[in-house]
């Protein structure tokens, strides 16, 4: 980074928690061109994990991609993104006050954040908003799923090619990477990590090392102040300035440098029309950064991907559907799970002796594993709670099985998600054991604090299913009834992957796209 470039960045962190009150954000409302129809031979709608991918893949085989994404390109804005002590415009997709699981005490002015929480009856599920996706918001957790579970989910695909040659890709080009583990045990910033593993062990869990997308070499000089800090600055679910590989910075990177594509921010999609001859009309809306619209756009292709995340994808089909009678086939909307998200935690945790610490990094590297049993079977991210203080507390995310799917529809101009307690009966059931076994071994109490009960189970990260490969698409993606709409996202799984899944999507498209391509499906 150049001197001018160097303050002006800095500047703009320093000064960021006050922009609320001005209008310094002007800077970042984007200088797009005035036409109104556009036409483009692929687009591709978001920019999260199946669409980045599959602009890399097409751009280097040679095709000019146009990537259409809701969310603000934060990378090229020069805004730094928020950490969760100081909540500021990243913190919220255009939210009066912050909406992460807990303590929303802060207010925020209207922005284009990177975090947006979609609230049904029963369930709230936060989603990603910019260039990036969800890679903008996540832990990074880079979990590749157990292949028994896989095979159990997708019977139907070669699990030989998925762990030898589609996983490995994803975790290479998602340049994933793990902890030295002397660092951990040492450094005060993964205190809980260490006292949630030792608990689990005296409680008779067995743990496991968890790779992450954020570069741990850089989080090592950053420990020693030699660059600046993001996983140690509460840097997670508002954005990451520094050290986290987003796609921004690796599929996404990757693709602009061929010059084959281009990513045009602040632009939803409302709808989408078939025409006569296969191709697709897209009704655009143009936003600035207040949510305000600008201008109304008509977008058209002749292929059209749908990345834009499964709640994403089914509002667009759904949508699209009640709105011109858009063609789609009855698997669309079922099999959706929330992938066995459940959320709860610990109160009263060693605070005679330092609790969890009062330093927490906000990069998760730790899990407790409990998936081989057959009456409990979970996985749990050992998960920080970044406070600036020792608050004694354990914090865990558990992803479990999804045996009752839900299902997604449109009524009255909204999805619609049939979920409610029974789908997550079991899950609760699991979290009550493990909590309860945690506390008998080692002291404690349910986090009554944080959940209601001490239990979160309208809490979801990772909403999968809905378009299910193979059901609602073909082998490849392809949807059902279309010859030139090809569906690229979490919503091919149905409904669960039994670990965080964004390597999975990765892996899934990998395969589709690279099926697609030989197949000339973009010809």
């Amino acid at each position: 980074m150049d001197r001018k470039s160097f303050i002006r960045n800095s500047l703009l962190a320093v000064g960021g928690f006050y922009f609320l009150q001005t209008n310094l954000f002007e800077a970042a409302q984007p200088k797009f061109k005035d036409k109104k129809d556009i036409n483009a031979p692929i687009i591709i709608i978001g920019s999260g994990y199946g669409g980045a991918v599959s602009a890399l893949r097409l751009c280097q085989a040679g095709k000019k991609v146009v990537m259409l994404e809701m969310g603000m390109n934060w990378k090229s804005s020069g805004l730094p993104y928020s950490n969760l002590l100081k909540p500021g415009p990243s913190s919220a997709w255009l939210k009066t006050k912050t909406i992460a699981p807990f303590f929303n005490i802060f207010s925020l002015k209207l922005f284009t954040g990177v975090l947006d929480r979609l609230d049904f009856e029963n369930i709230n599920i936060w989603v990603g908003r910019g260039v990036g996706g969800g890679s903008l918001v996540n832990g990074g957790m880079a979990v590749t799923p157990k292949r028994n579970y896989f095979e159990e989910v997708f019977p139907h695909l070669d699990s030989d090619k998925f762990y030898n040659i589609y996983f490995p890709k994803a975790k290479e080009e998602l340049k994933v990477n793990v902890i030295n583990e002397t660092f951990l045990q040492e450094c005060p910033f993964y205190k809980f990590t260490r006292v949630g593993e030792a608990e689990a062990h005296k409680a008779g869990f067995k743990t496991v090392r968890v790779p992450n997308v954020y570069d741990f070499s850089y989080m090592e000089r950053e420990y020693k102040n030699e660059v600046p800090r993001s996983a140690f600055n509460t840097e997670v679910i508002y954005g990451n300035n520094h050290g986290k590989n987003s796609l921004d910075k690796t599929y996404l990177q990757k693709a602009l440098d061929t010059g084959n594509l281009e990513i045009i921010d602040l632009h939803h999609v409302d709808s989408i029309q078939l025409n006569d001859d296969q191709s697709y009309t897209l009704k655009v809306n143009q936003i600035d950064t207040s949510g305000k619209s600008i201008a109304e756009k008509t977008f058209s292709c002749k292929k059209l991907i749908l990345a834009a995340g499964t709640m994403g994808t089914l509002q667009l089909l759904l949508r699209s559907h009640a709105l011109h009678h858009f063609p789609i086939n009855d698997y669309v909307g079922k099999n959706w799970g929330n992938n066995g998200n459940f959320m709860t935690g610990r109160n009263w945790v060693k605070p005679m002796t330092g609790g969890t610490g009062s330093k927490q990094s906000t990069i998760p590297v730790g899990g407790v594993d409990n998936w081989e049993d057959p009456e409990h079977p979970f996985f749990a991210e050992i998960a920080p709670l970044p406070m600036g203080m020792d608050v004694a507390t354990a914090l865990y995310l558990q992803i479990n099985r999804v045996d009752k799917k839900g299902e997604v529809s449109y009524k009255n101009n909204q999805l619609v998600l049939d979920w409610n307690e029974s789908h997550t009966q079991k899950m609760k059931e699991n979290a009550d054991f493990f909590i309860k076994k945690m506390n008998k071994a080692n002291g404690g109490t349910r986090a009554h604090l944080l959940f209601k009960n001490g239990f979160g189970a309208n809490i979801c990260y990772h909403p999968l299913g809905g378009c299910v490969l193979g059901e609602a698409t073909d082998e490849f993606g392809k949807l059902k009834n279309h010859d030139n709409l090809f569906v690229l996202d979490g919503s091919l799984i149905p409904g669960t992957i039994g670990v965080n899944p964004f390597v999975t999507i990765v892996a899934i498209t990998e395969y589709c796209i690279e099926n697609l391509i030989s197949t000339n499906q973009f010809a």
